[in-house]
């Protein structure tokens, strides 16, 4: 008898949560881009003013990466550079966090509002991660965009 280890249960994740894409866009015809999922995405003032009260410590930068394979990877990739499975096949490409010029435009405030709130094929993570959660996963964007600057 097997049971399920890390390696397994982080493949089915993915394996499932690639099948919900895909079921969506087979739902819905592929039409789950609104007209307004083409113009730029930007967070109100306010959002974009939010500091995040989780500094990048080791342990959160840890969490973070470990919500980030849970939950990300299928759409932005290994690396965050947008290119992962279901990102690849997406009719708005996933941002690329290793785009040094488009994280300079990103505060804090504005990833954890992005990815609280969803816009097209962007779910809204604000029902399924805690506020923690989400604020490490902004710290651990920043070290894929850090990481990547450094090469």
């Amino acid at each position: 008898m097997t049971g399920l280890n890390k390696k397994t249960s982080t493949w089915l994740v993915r394996s499932l949560g690639l099948c919900a894409v895909l079921a969506t866009f087979a739902v819905t015809g592929g039409r789950v881009i609104a007209q307004d999922d083409y113009k730029p995405w930007v967070a109100p003032d306010a959002a974009r003013a939010v500091k995040n009260s989780f500094p990048a410590t080791p342990e959160n930068i840890a969490a973070g990466q470990e919500t980030y394979t849970e939950n990300c990877v299928l759409c932005h990739g290994d690396k965050g550079k947008g290119d992962g499975i279901a990102g690849r096949t997406s009719k708005i490409p996933p941002a690329n966090f290793t785009d040094k010029e488009l994280m300079a435009k990103e505060t804090d405030g504005s990833l954890f509002w992005k990815m609280s709130e969803g816009r097209g094929p962007m779910p809204t993570w604000k029902e399924t991660l805690s506020e923690k959660e989400r604020w490490q996963l902004v710290d651990y964007i920043r070290k894929l965009n850090k990481d990547a600057s450094a090469k």
